[in-house]
């Protein structure tokens, strides 16, 4: 069964409890302690360093508005790229004994794990640390769940009803079949995953039958998840977005069929320059003022989720800390980039935060380029 979704959030209301659906929620207590650790960050300096893992340069760009809207004073550097870049070029600043961000926030959640036994992460229990949900953060505090990202099944809004798909297989029948736009499988880990699933869960049948549709593919998913229903050739995507704005693509959310969600972790490093903006942030993320807003499965247990999105605990085919349990098989993940590189090809193109084309397809400037080149350390 496959739940389509479409509602607005965002919605504020002047007093709410912590279960109303697209209410903000503030705690005087939370807000009294947020205010103590900006006034902390004022006198820092006003400054903090985020490394956010996305393969998209605007990804990041509401939240830092958010932040710097909600903490005036306060400048939040973020740099996007994708988190197998982040983690390699982290290693390589804390082996020479500098380092550029004051917090990490990150897909690949075995770093983490490695950075804590390494004893390179500040133990530090942010505002609503105690609310975050069962498995979302270290117990010593080494680290927390910002929130969760996703990958759902998209089609094009243009579809008929009759033609819209209820299930994965409808990706490979008319009028989808021949018109996919995809991230490559190999690419991304957490596509990786999705399309490990579908193997799993459907046979290799399925996926070499999705090869042979000759998809049009680009590396990243932000590309392809916006794509989706902009032309008569491209009519789903197996890995997109779920998506609240009425735009030209609805999403599917499965109740019996494998799609991912995972914890996006974040942290503070011991060696941050800036270890009050440093805390802030982690404690602005944490906070029900901010996680009540979030529009996507939320790392708070006592906030609901976003209007339009079930409860993680009622879908029977998530299990959210199974990608973190999957991607600390770094083997396994290897020899399944290799396994779908066998079925799809190779991986093409240059990464999506400095391709200008893809940075064009975005509706983005090549000024918004800043990503560096990738690594010649191959990813973990």
């Amino acid at each position: 069964m496959l739940v389509a979704a479409c509602a607005a959030i965002g919605v504020t209301a002047s007093a709410a409890t912590a279960t109303t659906p697209g209410a903000t929620l503030v705690l005087p207590q939370e807000t009294h302690q947020l205010d103590a650790l900006y006034e902390d960050a004022l006198r820092e300096g006003g400054k903090v360093v985020l490394w956010s893992g996305g393969d998209a340069p605007d990804q990041m760009d509401g939240f830092k508005a958010t932040f710097e809207r909600r903490f005036p004073g306060v400048q939040l550097d973020v740099l996007v790229d994708l988190s197998k870049f982040h983690d390699i070029r982290i290693d390589q600043e804390l082996a020479a004994g500098r380092l550029t961000p004051d917090v990490a926030m990150l897909q690949t959640t075995f770093d983490f794990d490695k950075w804590k036994k390494a004893g390179v992460l500040m133990n530090y229990k942010p505002v609503g640390f105690a609310q975050q949900k069962a498995g979302y953060a270290d117990p010593d505090g080494a680290f927390v769940t910002a929130w969760n990202y996703a990958f759902v099944p998209t089609y094009a809004r243009s579809l008929r009803l009759y033609q819209r798909p209820q299930r994965l297989a409808d990706f490979d029948r008319r009028p989808l079949k021949g018109r996919l736009v995809l991230p490559w499988p190999h690419d991304d880990d957490a596509v990786l995953y999705v399309f490990d699933k579908i193997e799993k869960a459907f046979g290799t049948g399925y996926l070499q039958a999705l090869a042979a549709q000759r998809p049009r593919f680009y590396r990243g998913t932000a590309v392809p998840s916006r794509l989706v229903g902009r032309s008569p050739s491209l009519l789903g995507n197996l890995t997109g977005y779920p998506l609240f704005a009425k735009g030209p693509s609805r999403h599917l959310i499965s109740t019996t069929e494998p799609f991912i969600v995972w914890n996006q972790r974040a942290a503070i490093f011991k060696a941050a320059q800036r270890p009050a903006g440093a805390k802030l942030l982690m404690s602005y993320l944490g906070s029900a003022e901010f996680q009540s807003t979030y529009n996507g499965w939320r790392a708070r247990g006592d906030v609901g989720e976003a209007p339009g999105l079930p409860p993680l605990e009622s879908l029977n085919n998530v299990d959210v800390h199974d990608f973190t349990r999957w991607m600390s098989d770094r083997a396994n993940v290897a020899r399944l980039r290799e396994h779908m590189a066998d079925i799809f090809g190779p991986v093409t193109g240059e990464s999506p935060l400095r391709d200008p084309h893809l940075i064009r397809v975005l509706g983005l400037t090549p000024d918004r380029i800043v990503a560096p080149p990738a690594p010649s350390t191959p990813p973990y």
